[in-house]
C-alpha cells in the first residue's frame, strides 16, 4: 500500500517518510531531508507532487524547501504542500519563503480542507508535544480504494480507532523508549494485537530502536513499514 523512503525517528539515519502514487501524482507524507536526497538520487518522473504535512518538526519538513527548488529547476515538476490547518500553513509558508527563499510561484500551498483528490479523506488531530499543541495531525486516505490511516507523530492511538475496521491499513508510529510524546510499544501493543485480530493490517514506522522493537514484535503478526529500494525504484 504505502512505501517508505525512511522509517526512522529523528535521530536515525533516514527519517520517516511514506509515499504512494495515484492518478499520475507522487504523494509524500512529510519530507525530511533524508527523503529529499533519496528522491534526488532516484529522480522524480511525476510532474505533480503533493506533500501532506503532519507537523513542523524538522525531521518531517526539513526537505520540503529543497524539494521545491529541485522540482522547479531540475525535475520540471510542481509541488503542492498540503497543510493540515491554516495555522500550520502559515508556519510552513514562513519556512519555505522567508527562511529558505523559495519562489512563491514554484509551489502551491493549500490546507487539507481545500484538497479535493480521490485519494484524500481528511486530517486527524493528534496529541504529540505540548509546544505544538493543536498543530499535529495524522491523515485518513483512500489509496487505490483502500482505507488507510496514517498517524504521523502521535502519543496515542485513540483518534484513529473509529476509522479502523476489517481490511483497513494502519501505519502507526511506535517507540521502544517511553517519552510520553510517542506511542510506547509496551502500552500500545495490546491494542495493536486486538486490531490485528479484527482484520486491520498494521505497519510500524518512526522507529527509535528497530532491533529492540523487532524483538518485542516477534510472533505478533505486525510488520515494519516497507522500505523503498534504490534498485527497484519508486
Amino acid at each position: 500500500m504505502l512505501k517508505f523512503l525512511g522509517r526512522g525517528s529523528a535521530f536515525t539515519d533516514t527519517q520517516n517518510c511514506a509515499y504512494f502514487e495515484q492518478d499520475g501524482a507522487l504523494v509524500l507524507l512529510d519530507c525530511p531531508m533524508s527523503a529529499f536526497h533519496a528522491l534526488r538520487r532516484h529522480g522524480i518522473p511525476q510532474k505533480q507532487i503533493f506533500v501532506l504535512v503532519t507537523h513542523t518538526h524538522s525531521d518531517h519538513v526539513g526537505g520540503i524547501p529543497m524539494l521545491i527548488h529541485f522540482a522547479r529547476y531540475i525535475a520540471d515538476a510542481m509541488v503542492t504542500v498540503v497543510a493540515p490547518s491554516v495555522e500550520v500553513a502559515e508556519d510552513l509558508q514562513y519556512l519555505i519563503e522567508r527562511l529558505d527563499g523559495c519562489d512563491p510561484t514554484a509551489y502551491a500551498m493549500i490546507t487539507a480542507d481545500a484538497l479535493h483528490a480521490a485519494w484524500f479523506v481528511g486530517a486527524v488531530p493528534v496529541r504529540h508535544i505540548p509546544a505544538l499543541a493543536g498543530r499535529c495531525f495524522g491523515y485518513r486516505l483512500c489509496v487505490n480504494g483502500t482505507n488507510v490511516l496514517y498517524t504521523g507523530d502521535a502519543a496515542e492511538l485513540e483518534p484513529f480507532l473509529p476509522y479502523l475496521h476489517n481490511g483497513a491499513y494502519l501505519y502507526t508510529e511506535i517507540a521502544n523508549f517511553d517519552s510520553g510524546v510517542h506511542m510506547y510499544i509496551d502500552t500500545v501493543l495490546p491494542e495493536l494485537r486486538r486490531l490485528t485480530a479484527e482484520g486491520v493490517h498494521i505497519y510500524l514506522m518512526h522507529l527509535d530502536d528497530e532491533p529492540a522493537l523487532a524483538e518485542k514484535m516477534k510472533g505478533v503478526g505486525i510488520d515494519f513499514a516497507p522500505l523503498f529500494s534504490e534498485n527497484a525504484g519508486l
